[in-house]
């Protein structure tokens, strides 16, 4: 079912370590090409998540299910447009933007959730908004396979920002780590993309977004 994202996935980790293997910490330019592993890494993570999101949604709404068969927390991708169309509305249009909400409940349509949504702050990915995607498909499982991986992964998203926004060089950012410091981060954050997968997978084998399942 995810098998395409896996194979993806382990493409891409296996030209990541190809490339990791050539660098050494011996001067300058390895120091450079150490720093850009943070950028290379984060987008690899980055798109696994966003691709597991819209696969996960894509099964969702090929199962033909309406609406009163999901768990609540569902409701919050279920009714996403209701629930934007409410910002900003005047007094005029407040209790129309409710009455839709309403009217859609009382219809029980199949459920359809656009799959470009991916249900965060639109910050980077970090724990907090794992965490957010996951309490919006209704997912109490860990969201991580280990609990230290979340600093693995905020580190990661911070050395990407330091360099994407210009705070600190490349060089400045690779010559507080060695390559087999590397290695061992690329280890952790492969295990958590492979989770990742493995979770929403899962979730939708298992049926856990049926109120019965």
């Amino acid at each position: 079912m995810f098998n395409e994202i896996k194979e993806e996935l382990t493409r891409k980790i296996c030209e990541l370590r190809l490339w990791l293997s050539n660098i050494n910490d011996s001067d300058d330019f390895s120091a450079i090409n150490k720093g850009l592993f943070y950028v290379y890494i984060y987008g690899i993570y980055e798109e696994t998540v966003r691709t597991v999101v819209q696969k996960t949604i894509e099964e969702l709404n090929a199962k033909s299910i309406k609406i009163d068969e999901c768990i609540y927390e569902l409701y919050a991708l279920i009714f996403s447009a209701e629930y934007d169309s409410i910002y900003g509305v005047g007094n005029e249009h407040k209790w129309e933007k409710r009455w839709n909400i309403s009217d859609k409940l009382t219809r029980n349509p199949i459920v359809s959730i656009p799959n470009e949504i991916v249900p965060t702050d639109g910050k980077n990915l970090r724990y907090r908004q794992l965490e957010s995607i996951a309490k919006s498909f209704g997912i109490h499982n860990a969201i991580l396979p280990r609990a230290e991986i979340g600093g693995n992964i905020q580190e990661m998203v911070d050395n990407r920002n330091y360099i994407a926004h210009g705070n600190k060089t490349p060089k400045e950012v690779g010559r507080e780590v060695s390559v087999n410091d590397l290695q061992r981060k690329l280890d952790h954050i492969s295990e958590a993309c492979a989770y990742i997968i493995e979770l929403y997978e899962k979730y939708i084998e298992e049926q856990m977004y049926l109120k019965n399942h």
